[in-house]
């Protein structure tokens, strides 16, 4: 099902009279796309920029996708869109700008009211396996709206994309306690969407766990949550939805 979202993450305030093109931070797992979206307007101005679709794939056979970008302001917005790799390391996202795959037009101006398609294409041939990026787009501060004294802001949105991912092997999962902090392997080749965490002891008490919300597992990589004091709870009882199938499993303590 295809969903459209509003803003889903402010990114640090630009002071006005910034530069619009100064280079800001690769994308955060907060700002993940496939959230529910939030109806609610930049600061300042009523701009709201809405995105579809919130998940980008490109299979083998396809030259790329495209992405709608609409500007339901009284005014025209300006946006930037740029790629990143995405990889994951000690269990967290790690992102690189990359050029891999080509973003067209990675700047420009939505009239009030408009529709702009954005293209991400293929730079190469398909590949053996998943690759996994993710297309991030700015809704850039507009100086015409500057005021003095006030900071402009720049809204950021980030969208997974995923390509050749067809060919990728099924995932596999493995839970485990380590370092107090539940981790969850990924032995296959393809990427899971990972919501609704829950872990409980043996006796039923069920623990907290800290950004607990939508995450994605990348294949041949771990993710991490936080736990609190997680070495003295034993083996714990872990149930989750992922990618839509509610899974139900044993973490092993590996904490020594």
């Amino acid at each position: 099902m295809t969903r459209s979202a509003s803003i889903l993450r402010t990114c640090a305030p630009i002071v006005a009279g910034g530069s619009l093109l100064a280079a800001a931070p690769p994308p955060e797992p907060a700002a993940v796309g496939e959230q529910e979206p939030s109806e609610k307007a930049a600061a300042p101005g009523p701009a709201i920029l809405s995105i579809a679709p919130l998940r980008v794939e490109i299979e083998g056979t396809g030259a790329g996708a495209t992405v709608r970008l609409t500007n339901s302001s009284n005014h025209a917005l300006p946006v930037q869109a740029r790629l990143f790799t995405w990889s994951q390391a000690n269990g967290e996202d790690v992102f690189a700008p990359s050029s891999e795959l080509v973003v067209s037009p990675s700047i420009t101006s939505i009239p009030s009211g408009e529709t702009q398609i954005v293209r991400v294409l293929r730079s190469g041939a398909a590949t053996p396996g998943e690759k996994r990026f993710r297309l991030a787009v700015d809704q850039l501060p507009d100086p015409a709206q500057a005021r003095p004294g006030q900071a402009l802001t720049r809204i950021r949105f980030t969208l997974p994309v995923f390509v050749d991912r067809e060919k990728a092997q099924p995932a596999a999962f493995a839970w485990r306690i380590a370092n107090d902090r539940i981790e969850l392997a990924n032995t296959g080749g393809a990427t899971a969407r990972v919501l609704e965490l829950q872990v409980k002891t043996a006796d039923g008490r069920i623990v907290p766990v800290e950004r607990n919300s939508l995450r994605y597992v990348l294949g041949n990589s771990t993710i991490a949550w936080p736990l609190g004091n997680g070495c003295s709870l034993g083996p714990v009882r872990v149930t989750a939805q992922i990618d839509g199938q509610a899974v139900d499993g044993v973490a092993a303590s590996a904490c020594g």
